[in-house]
């Protein structure tokens, strides 16, 4: 058994540094009246909000009190932004909606966070590029899934468009490591008809952009 233990804990080391490549710093700057961007709506379970103090004295504040909410189970925050107290990070835990505020200047300077989780999931492929490939099935009703592939550690969306280029969906906005992936978009929402989606990739090394149609009948 104790030849296990280097394995045990290399494999932990490897998953550490994976959750660590795909979760993202979002950065928030605290000035005047006004958060910036007030409205967060791309993030993920797993990803940190970090508040910069620009000027001003301010808070942001999660806790329960007047004009702020957070889903059941997420911890509240509540720490002030000023020039001795410059940040302040929190980790999304729990997906939801987060509505804070600054507490001396509420409720004109107030902010929105949206969090979801990863719709995205690693399969079980060699990553020997970048690689956008056909929906499956195609056509489709109501669910279809979607593989990609990345080499190297990238910031990546995958957007769902209609045939008028209009956006519908993102089935993913995070940072991934090297490696294949799954998605999956459910259009049971929408009407049949010819449907668009794009990955974009921005590497390390090199940048990546596909678009690809596929048929949703009903």
């Amino acid at each position: 058994m104790k030849t296990l233990k280097p394995l045990f804990f290399a494999f932990a080391i490897v998953m550490f540094l994976t959750s660590a490549l795909q979760s993202r710093i979002i950065n928030v700057s605290v000035s005047s009246n006004f958060f910036s961007p007030a409205n967060i709506n791309n993030a993920v379970v797993g990803d940190t909000i970090k508040w910069n103090w620009v000027s001003g004295f301010h808070t942001t504040t999660c806790d329960g009190q007047t004009f702020t909410s957070r889903p059941a189970g997420a911890a509240p925050w509540n720490s002030t932004i000023s020039s001795s107290n410059p940040t302040f990070s929190y980790v999304i835990q729990i997906a939801g909606t987060y509505n804070y505020i600054c507490e001396p200047h509420a409720p004109s300077m107030a902010g929105i966070i949206t969090a979801t989780l990863s719709s995205v999931s690693q399969i079980n492929e060699i990553a020997t590029g970048f690689h956008l490939s056909q929906n499956f099935p195609n056509p489709f009703n109501p669910a279809t899934k979607i593989r990609f592939s990345i080499p190297e550690a990238s910031e990546v969306t995958l957007k769902i468009f209609d045939a008028n280029g209009r956006e519908l969906a993102e089935l993913v906005n995070e940072r991934l490591n090297s490696a294949a992936y799954e998605a999956e978009w459910n259009a049971g929402d929408f009407s049949t008809g010819v449907y668009y989606y794009r990955l974009s990739v921005i590497g390390t090394s090199d940048n990546y952009t596909e678009t690809k149609k596929m048929l949703l009948i009903k």
